[in-house]
């Protein structure tokens, strides 16, 4: 690549170059959200276009721009209030469409802004973000106060209102549905044909993602304490920090089983979920930003 691209809030959307240098800025005008919570959505890339929901108490919209210039393409209104979710492009046999997720109802679109599909049946309040997988897009919107905190699987090629009925956990374009199972602030994990689910309050849960069949749910982590950051694994170990900066690691099966737990500082406010690049894991706190790597031997210091 050759340019970043960021979105602050209610600041603005930047790309710089890899040098840092700034190539262009466009202004966003501040919204009211929800309990003066701010935005967190990301912008997507896809193509030449970036892609930014704005879900806010005011103007919800979804618009795109020239990853150029910055210039607007295309707006379409949303009739939402504020979320904080991360839009997704999913490629799929078909087509390609943006997924975005909302308090209200799951939409999916065209490139070009119009409406492909959509589902209601969302919890209070939506912060994760979808992805695909196994043929399937995953979504989740699990806010705590909600009676529903659904987890969704969903075919491709769907057209128009895609709802559940009361009753219905699946349809023509729904593989599978939990109703009660999804997290609040972690978005969910894909591994190895299994979906794991990190709850806020501590536990564990993973599923069949192509049938939504449970392996195990809601297992307890040992002094698990919260969880904001999403989980993410490698070489057959799924990894969750929590918000006391405590890594814990565990083998990546259809049998709940705990194998170690990695400590920071005591100062080390876990939140934000780690990048990783390469064979290297980028890990930010509120304290330090930490580089964790595998080196062979013959590059230790």
């Amino acid at each position: 690549g050759k340019r970043v691209y960021f979105h602050f809030g209610n600041v603005g959307l930047f790309a710089y170059d890899l040098d840092g240098r700034r190539v262009w800025t466009e202004p966003l005008r501040p919204r009211p959200t929800r309990a003066g919570w701010g935005t967190a959505s990301s912008p997507a890339l896809h193509g030449d276009r970036l892609y930014l929901v704005d879900d806010n108490e005011e103007d919800s919209s979804l618009r795109a721009l020239d990853k150029r210039t910055g210039k607007e393409l295309w707006r379409v209104a949303r009739d939402e209030k504020s979320n904080w979710s991360t839009p997704f492009i999913w490629q799929h046999r078909l087509r390609t469409e943006i997924v975005t997720l909302g308090s209200g109802k799951v939409r999916a679109y065209d490139l070009e802004g119009l409406e492909l599909w959509s589902l209601r049946g969302m919890s209070g309040i939506t912060i994760a973000t979808p992805f695909a997988g196994e043929e399937l897009v995953h979504v989740s919107s699990g806010y705590v106060g909600s009676r529903q905190r659904p987890l969704y699987a969903i075919r491709p090629g769907a057209r128009g209102d895609i709802s559940l009925a009361p009753d219905q956990t699946s349809n023509e374009f729904i593989a599978w549905c939990h109703w009660l199972a999804a997290p609040y602030n972690p978005s969910t994990l894909l591994y190895r044909g299994t979906l794991y689910v990190l709850l806020d309050r501590g536990m564990l849960s993973a599923y069949d993602a192509t049938s939504g069949r449970p392996f195990f749910e809601r297992e307890r982590i040992p002094q698990g304490g919260a969880f904001t950051a999403s989980p993410w694994a490698a070489n057959g170990k799924i990894f969750a920090l929590n918000e006391d900066g405590v890594t814990f690691v565990f083998r990546a099966d259809e049998r709940f089983e705990l194998l170690h737990v990695n400590r920071l500082a005591d100062d080390d406010m876990g939140m934000a979920t780690p990048a990783i690049a390469g064979a290297r894991l980028l890990l930010r706190t509120s304290a330090r930003l930490y580089c964790i790597a595998d080196l062979p031997q013959a590059k230790r210091p």
